[in-house]
């Protein structure tokens, strides 16, 4: 049995929930295939209406998403260390439905979208984890349809 592999950007994936279960050959696929970028504190990650370029992962730091309704800014959700956004305009093939800002100093990952597909293509249970997160974000949300 091989010991695993002790790369930073592998264990930094493993600790991701959704993840965790892809073996050691999986995880450097994906870290080759990414890159890691860094945004200061309240840069913008990306835009509402926006082009979708892939899954971000976040190493360190934190990532607020959030809309602008009626001239004010209505918080979404915080991302957190091991978790992921922007798989819904990826999976929905549709732009950015809410603006991504660093919270403070952050480190994320990101998973292109050719990538990320392959990843999904050759793992179906990460890939029903992703539908079923798409799902539940429709049925709550009700504002995102897939494009034709």
């Amino acid at each position: 049995m091989t010991a695993p592999v002790t790369h930073s950007l592998v264990k930094a994936l493993r600790s991701v929930p959704d993840f965790a279960s892809l073996d050691d050959r999986t995880l450097v696929r994906i870290v080759g295939a990414s890159t890691n970028l860094f945004w200061r504190a309240g840069a913008l990650v990306f835009e509402k209406g926006s082009s979708s370029e892939g899954l971000w992962i976040v190493l360190s730091g934190k990532v607020r998403i959030f809309d602008v309704e009626d001239g004010e800014e209505v918080d979404v959700s915080t991302v957190e260390p091991g978790n992921s956004f922007g798989e819904l305009s990826l999976l929905l093939r549709t732009t950015h439905t809410k603006n991504a800002q660093a919270v403070e100093d952050t480190e994320l990952m990101v998973v292109p979208e050719e990538s990320f597909e392959e990843l999904l293509d050759d793992n179906p249970n990460l890939a029903a984890v992703f539908q079923r997160r798409v799902r539940e974000r429709n049925l709550v949300r009700g504002e995102v349809t897939e494009s034709d």
